[in-house]
């Protein structure tokens, strides 16, 4: 149901992520034409102006998010944060037509509301449009630190502070701009699994593409990355050398670059963004790491695309591996 791929980190003060193939395709498809149906409500104070309807109570959505629907965007959600979030989370739709607006605020309030995912239902949406999602470094219209299209299947995910200053900008098309806004509770009592202290369960956009261009020099369709994709965890090396019975290529010798036995060089023989050392030294710096990327064959063979300086410094520092795995298309 839910396959996001991360468009950016929320490092570096980001209080979200932006990101991109939210729903499955029949997930999305079904939202986009139920939404259109809706009977709308005017909604306005002194920040914004909109159409919105609390879904809580509509058959249709309802059947939509079914308690297997909710378990498994909790979880994923819940991940994202390395928290465990309330399966009964909320979910409300919007709609803005053209003179719709929303100012800067935060969204932080006293209902105990933790986290929050926007999923825009648009399709064709270009920026002359309006209707862009803003997030700022501070209370400031000006002060942006990224602007997103509320194209199909798009989204944003955040935790709600006091620092999580947003907008969104006049909507100037004449066409109406839909959007669901699912809050989430964190669940008390319960803890989320230490992997998720180390790694995001998303890929990122841009490792994606690093790993379309690995798989092309390999005779992997690129259409592979078109499908969903399987999260995986496993406590250590054994562990994942087990799943792929020991059946890995493109990955250095032993999972890691620590005893120099291996060395990542691209087609020229080359290391144009740094020896293994220094890149592996770059990617310690960061709070956590996206998910390496495998890709599984029709001959049950796997192939790491993506990741593999990840890969060695979770083993080198003992840490649990977080892959995503891709199923092997054929043109």
């Amino acid at each position: 149901m839910m396959n996001p791929i991360l468009v950016n980190l929320p490092e570096g003060g980001r209080f979200g992520s932006a990101i991109t193939q939210v729903f499955s395709p029949e997930i999305y498809d079904s939202l986009h034409r139920e939404v259109r149906k809706i009977e709308w409500e005017e909604a306005q104070q002194y920040f914004y102006r909109q159409r919105e309807r609390n879904l809580a109570e509509m058959p249709v959505f309802q059947d939509i998010f079914d308690r297997k629907f909710r378990s498994q965007v909790a979880s994923t959600v819940g991940a994202y944060f390395a928290e465990v979030v309330d399966e009964d989370f909320d979910v409300a739709a919007h709609k803005m037509i053209a003179g719709d607006y929303i100012g800067v605020h935060t969204d932080e309030n006293d209902l105990g509301e933790t986290f929050r995912m926007t999923v825009t239902l648009n399709e064709n949406w270009k920026k002359e449009d309006g209707g862009i999602l803003l997030t700022l470094k501070s209370g400031k219209v000006t002060d942006v630190d990224g602007a997103w299209l509320p194209s199909r299947n798009n989204g944003f995910i955040f935790g709600i502070s006091e620092v999580s200053h947003h907008a969104v900008t006049p909507i100037s098309a004449d066409k109406p701009r839909y959007s669901l806004i699912f809050t989430f509770k964190r669940a008390f009592g319960r803890s989320a699994l230490s992997v998720w202290n180390f790694w995001y369960p998303f890929p990122l956009k841009s490792d994606i593409d690093e790993a379309r261009y690995t798989a092309g020099k390999m005779n992997i369709s690129v259409k592979t990355f078109d499908s969903p994709y399987s999260c995986y965890v496993f406590g250590d090396s054994r562990e994942l050398s087990a799943f792929m019975d020991g059946n890995l290529r493109n990955a250095p010798r032993g999972f890691t670059y620590a005893d120099s036995t291996s060395r990542n060089v691209d087609e020229f023989g080359e290391q144009p963004r740094g020896t293994d050392k220094q890149r592996i030294e770059k990617i310690s710096k960061f709070k956590r790491l996206p998910p390496i990327c495998l890709v599984r064959r029709h001959s049950s063979e796997y192939i790491l695309v993506n990741g593999s300086h990840r890969l060695s410094h979770a083993v080198d520092s003992s840490n649990p591996i977080c892959a995503i795995v891709f199923d092997e298309l054929l043109e």
